[in-house]
């Protein structure tokens, strides 16, 4: 009966290394990462495999500014460590280019189509006014307080020059 119950207790063992063996080969290279892209994020393919080599080669960490428009369009994809049993997250930018604390410029709501799921692919639009220019950029995707996924990247573009010349008008120069 001793050997019998020594047995059974090494075969829960075994059970559970390997269930925690199955969980780590199901869990992919981007968890708790968001990969950022230029272009759209792919949302399937031949195997998970061809998937993640998709998305390795399309992946982008600097963004040049639309200059008609003044913004950066930045597709992204957050991978989170485990299932989330909620319908919304939170999608929080950060401007961590020369500071020490980062300084939040944007936070917004995004809804999930149903509970469960390991990820979230979609855009955000950052406005020059906004953001600036030539600076870094920390996202995160949280739910409750909770990072689930982040990333930093950096938007280029070109600075407004200033020559230092100014003219004032004859009025301005009398004072008046």
């Amino acid at each position: 009966m001793y050997l019998r119950a020594l047995v059974f207790g090494l075969g829960l063992t075994f059970v559970a290394a390997v269930a925690s063996d199955r969980e780590a080969l199901a869990r992919g290279p981007f968890d708790g990462k968001i990969v950022t892209s230029q272009k759209r994020i792919p949302v399937s393919a031949r195997s998970q495999k061809a998937y993640y080599a998709k998305l390795r080669k399309q992946s982008s960490k600097k963004f040049q500014e639309d200059t008609d428009k003044k913004q950066w369009k930045v597709y992204f994809a957050a991978f989170f460590k485990k299932p989330l049993n909620d319908l919304e997250v939170t999608i929080k930018l950060y401007d961590v280019t020369d500071r020490k604390q980062p300084h939040l410029r944007a936070s917004f709501e995004q809804f999930l189509d149903g509970r469960g799921q390991t990820s979230l692919v979609s855009y955000v639009k950052l406005e020059r006014e906004t953001f600036g220019v030539n600076r870094r950029v920390r996202m995160t995707v949280e739910n409750r307080g909770r990072v689930l996924a982040e990333t930093t990247f950096e938007i280029l573009g070109e600075a407004e020059k200033y020559s230092g010349k100014v003219d004032f008008s004859e009025e301005e120069t009398q004072g008046q």
